[in-house]
């Protein structure tokens, strides 16, 4: 829409002067187009097919000197681009425009230039630009004495300076956090490149470093070739760590990143990274291949240098709509290598590949897989591979009552270099039904029955090469029922609703369903607690079942504000009494009576959550496992507390009791400073020994990250020590940055 003009009379004298406006327009667009019609041959003119828009409070030609004058609120537009300023003339002979007092141009690209004066072409992409000032598409600013317009794409600027940080609110002519001043820098648009001559880079106002050439990506750009920011860091293990990373696009599909690493006190290091990307998949490689010093197992003295080296390679691809496979190789050269130089921090490496199909309610997958073990203690000799390793689940749609049928069936391969072989074939067929009387309980039925057959060589893991051609047949029926009933009572408080909701279940099964010529490969983790009490099968995976008849009895208590805040309490207990469990000493199972088990939740306000769960002893009432969490966030200040107290099993003899606490803070001291710690504390046995403490202090803004990290690990293994490491982090915007090893 066309400017208003303005006027003093009423409305037949602010007619008149909206159709002078009008003519006015019409006049300056005829003259524009007349010379767009007559080109000279050093210059481009305004295109005649690109429409030529103009507002202005006062309108002058000069017929003689070929000169039209607008000033006041003149704006001036051709295609995409727009100039604003006072005063603006277009001399038709020369095609040119100049501009004066308070211009601005916005840029198709969305980027802003301002001046006082400005000589430009006639279509506003090229030409001389004095005190130039620049705000750019993300918010980065230039500032040139005097800049030139070449062929629209290119900006020539003299003593000029760049810097993304946004100018103080209170004092606009202070220097900003940091900046980066330079005889000559050119702003390529076309190739998106930003280049420095003789260039200082500055932190509020005073010189830091000097290059006598540089070149960075423009904000537009998100992935460029060329070097990263260093890698910067101290240990007291391996001294001072400089890492130089290069990262080249390949295509829009890969790329590669390169990583030299110096340990002054060790050697050198390599890590490359490489990621693909298809249409229905991606690959990405990880590798370090290091030249470093040799420790011997279980020694900590220096030794020769030799290779080490690791890979981590990781694939998916969604086959179709039903299927999707992968592949994982994680492998390392040494047990400590990557915890050592800080390369990855896996206790276990686990390499696989599969496929799986998910369906409506079926779901099928094979899976082949290898590991190594980082720990200490850990032999690759007995580490197991596993090919294949198959499963299918099936769950049949509600019947009319509720009811649903389900199928899980499973087969296994397992072989390792030194111990047991064994070989699995599972079906575990099962039907469930609740009923939900009309007094308000709640009834459930449940009947199983698992199937097994076990071919097991070397079923002792005896090391001597005459007994492992040994081999055994074997199998299992165990079929299970179960009947749950729960009562769940409600009252209706004032703003709040309060539960209370026992909780008993009897499980019915025949005794001895762990015979020991079946090896236990997958159902090792065993924990009694709060998850599970009213579990049909305590253990986890196949080769173990819980065995014998037994009651299962609590009560839950809650209460639960309209407001949202809630408070919870379970404890409950279980009772054999047929049969012998398959629990060792320690687990909380192993007397017919077992230990009590329970859970407490508080979460009276959205930023606090506590946790408490609990195993205790029912003879003497002596804690056996105690678990204690809390979580604040207000936003500016965040803790987490961890405590656990674990006792000693049987089957974990060679932890002892376990006690330990975790606790991890944030403070943010402002808008930009935050500070935080992490506080791992070991308290078995009556002592107290820091395992790890880490504080940090970290500053942010819109244009750097500066942050300073100090870590003291307390852990010793074959080769690692107890060390003080400091971290350096330095992220200058569209400079890349410093960034922890």
């Amino acid at each position: 829409m066309l400017s208003d003009l303005g006027g003093d009379g009423g409305v037949l004298r602010d007619l008149k002067a909206r159709l002078r406006g009008l003519v006015a327009v019409l006049f300056l667009s005829a003259i524009v187009l007349a010379a767009a019609a007559q080109p000279s041959a050093a210059q481009t003119p305004i295109s005649r097919d690109t429409p030529v828009l103009f507002t202005a409070d006062e309108l002058v030609y000069d017929e003689r000197k070929a000169i039209v004058t607008a000033r006041g609120n003149v704006e001036l537009s051709q295609g995409d681009r727009i100039l604003l300023a006072d005063t603006i003339t277009y001399n038709q002979q020369d095609n040119t425009v100049t501009a004066s007092g308070n211009i601005s141009l916005l840029e198709p690209t969305g980027e802003v230039l301002f001046s006082n004066y400005a000589v430009l072409d006639a279509d506003l992409k090229n030409g001389f630009i004095d005190n130039l000032r620049a705000l750019l598409t993300d918010g980065s600013r230039f500032a040139a004495n005097r800049a030139r317009r070449v062929n629209g794409e290119r900006k020539e600027m003299d003593k000029a300076v760049f810097s993304p940080c946004n100018l103080c609110e209170d004092n606009p002519d202070r220097a900003p956090l940091w900046q980066i001043k330079a005889v000559r820098v050119t702003h390529d648009e076309a190739a998106k490149n930003i280049e420095y001559e003789d260039a200082t880079l500055e932190f509020f106002g005073v010189p830091v470093a000097y290059t006598p050439y540089l070149v960075h990506p423009d904000p537009t750009v998100k992935r460029r070739s060329g070097f990263l920011a260093p890698t910067l860091g101290f240990s007291g293990d391996l001294g001072a760590i400089y890492g130089q990373p290069y990262y080249h696009v390949i295509d829009d599909q890969s790329d590669v990143e390169v990583e030299p690493i110096v340990y002054a006190k060790e050697g050198l290091a390599v890590r490359a990274k490489y990621r693909r990307r298809f249409t229905r998949g991606q690959i990405e490689l990880d590798t370090t291949t290091a030249y470093v010093e040799q420790r011997d197992e279980g020694e900590v003295e220096r030794g020769e240098n030799g290779l080490e080296g690791s890979a981590d390679f990781e694939g998916r691809f969604a086959l179709t709509n039903t299927w999707r496979a992968g592949f994982d190789f994680e492998q390392s050269s040494d047990r400590t290598y990557l915890r050592r130089y800080r390369l990855g921090d896996k206790e276990v490496l686990t390499s696989q590949l599969f496929a799986e199909g998910f369906r409506h309610r079926n779901y099928a997958a094979v899976h082949a897989y290898k590991f190594q073990g980082l720990r200490a203690g850990d032999d690759r000799s007995r580490s197991p591979i596993v090919t294949p390793f198959a499963q299918y689940s099936f769950v049949s749609e509600p019947s009319a009552g509720g009811g649903r049928f389900k199928v899980d069936t499973n087969a296994m391969v397992l072989t390792r270099q030194t111990g047991t072989d064994s070989s699995r074939l599972s079906v575990k067929g099962g039907w469930e039904i609740p009923y939900y009387a009309p007094s308000g309980e709640i009834y459930s039925f449940a009947a199983s029955v698992q199937g097994d057959v076990y071919s097991v060589a070397n079923p002792t893991g005896s090391t001597d090469p005459t007994l492992e051609d040994d081999e055994e047949i074997t199998g299992r029926f165990f079929p299970q029922l179960a009947l749950g009933w729960r009562y769940p009572l409600a009252r209706r408080g004032n703003n709040y609703t309060q539960l209370v909701e026992p909780i008993v279940q009897v499980v019915g099964a025949p005794n001895g369903g762990n015979p020991d010529e079946i090896p236990n490969e997958d159902s090792q983790a065993f924990e009694f607690d709060d998850t599970t009490l009213f579990r049909l099968n305590r253990f986890e995976g196949y080769d173990r079942v819980t065995s014998g008849s037994r009651l299962d009895y609590g009560v839950r208590v809650g209460i639960y504000g309209d407001g949202g805040g809630s408070s919870s309490f379970l404890i409950g207990q279980s009772y054999r009494f047929i049969g012998d469990g398959p629990f060792p000493n320690g687990s909380g199972l192993a007397d017919d009576v077992s230990d009590l088990v329970g859970r407490l939740e508080v979460s009276p306000f959205p930023w606090l959550d506590l946790l408490y769960r609990f195993r205790i002893d029912a003879d003497d009432l002596d804690a056996r496992r105690n678990e204690i969490g809390f979580r604040i966030d207000r936003g500016r200040f965040g803790l987490t507390a961890d405590y656990a107290l674990l006792d000693e099993q049987e089957t974990a003899q060679s932890f002892g009791d376990r006690e330990q606490i975790d606790l991890n803070a944030r403070f943010r001291l402002n808008e930009n400073w935050t500070v935080t710690g992490n506080l791992v504390q070991d308290l078995s046995d009556g002592s107290s020994e820091t395992l790890s403490a880490k504080t940090g202090l970290l500053y942010q803004d819109e244009c750097i990250l500066f942050g300073v990290d100090f870590e003291r690990r307390n852990l010793e293994d074959s080769g690692l020590e107890p060390e003080d490491r400091v971290f350096l982090r330095i992220v200058l915007k569209h400079l890349g940055g410093v960034e922890n090893q």
